[in-house]
């Protein structure tokens, strides 16, 4: 099995790789602060919060009487979406096809006035540029070779503090690899996260790297089908090595705000166990973050 050194030396790879902006750690702390003292308030003021939802609710009624109106449909269009902070819309498409290949891209837009969220959306068109052109060079060197490469995206996470978009790229030819990206965008900070922005310090990568060889080993205990690159299989194959250095860092948060760390197809594995996935308890790790009360 894949030993804890390994996964942890391509942790700190990724650690080292992602510069943490400034004073991005303390406009967490602060916005959490806000929260905590927003419920309070809440609670304090819970039977006004009561009517006020009832007239809220009468309001959001009339809206939609008023929308039903042909007249007035385009201004109740323009009434925002309450507790929606940034949108996923359609961007950019990059397509071509012939009898021997077929490329189509889909590019996400993530609508925000953030400057954080506008490179985000700067580097997918920038992403889908180079591997159109990464595709078109691949054709002109390979003729005739059969080749269909698509991508695509999804909102794997939507509420009212994270949105998680995962990006996915699969490329058909001898075999079917398929890169899998996520970005994870705190909506109240409007910030795009990464892994040491959410610990204090290396710390984490330890705490983690022992979960995920915990549950690789529950893994093989309970089923034959689960297999995993060993020390050994790592040491031999360099192209598998690096890949978990590029890979490492990869994560997301699922509904209930755990952290799940991604690798890339074949980096730990064989290929048919696709793009393994590890969720790590909020509990296992809470000691190591910025705030521990972040993810709640």
């Amino acid at each position: 099995m894949i030993f804890t050194k390994d996964i942890l030396s391509a942790l700190k790879t990724a650690y080292r790789s992602v510069a943490i902006p400034d004073k991005t750690g303390q406009k967490i702390q602060q916005l959490f602060q806000l929260e905590v003292k927003k419920y309070q308030r809440q609670q304090r003021f819970k039977f006004w919060g009561k009517l006020t939802g009832t007239v809220l609710m009468t309001a959001l009624v009339g809206i939609l009487l008023i929308a039903s109106i042909a007249p007035w449909r385009s201004a109740a269009a323009k009434v925002p979406i309450i507790g929606r902070i940034v949108r996923v819309l359609t961007g950019a498409e990059f397509q071509d096809k012939a009898p021997s290949f077929r490329i189509k891209l889909k590019v996400p837009k993530i609508n925000s006035k953030s400057a954080a969220i506008h490179s985000l959306n700067q580097r997918y068109l920038a992403d889908a540029q180079q591997k159109y052109q990464q595709v078109e060079k691949e054709i002109k060197q390979n003729k005739g070779e059969k080749l269909t490469v698509t991508s695509n995206y999804q909102k794997v996470v939507d509420d009212q503090r994270f949105l998680v978009i995962k990006r996915q790229t699969t490329e058909t030819k001898a075999d079917s690899p398929t890169t899998v990206k996520y970005d994870v965008i705190d909506k109240k900070a409007q910030m795009v996260l990464s892994l040491p922005l959410l610990f204090k310090n290396q710390a984490y990568l330890t705490t983690i790297s022992n979960e995920i060889q915990h549950q690789i080993k529950q893994q093989i205990a309970k089923s034959s089908n689960k297999i995993y690159w060993t020390k050994k299989d790592l040491a031999e194959n360099e192209g598998v090595k690096g890949t978990i250095l590029k890979a490492a860092h990869t994560f997301y948060l699922n509904h209930q705000h755990q952290l799940v760390i991604v690798f890339e197809q074949f980096a730990i594995a064989p290929g048919y166990m696709g793009n393994p996935k590890f969720v790590i308890p909020t509990k296992v790790i809470k000691k190591d973050l910025v705030n521990p009360n972040y993810l709640k």
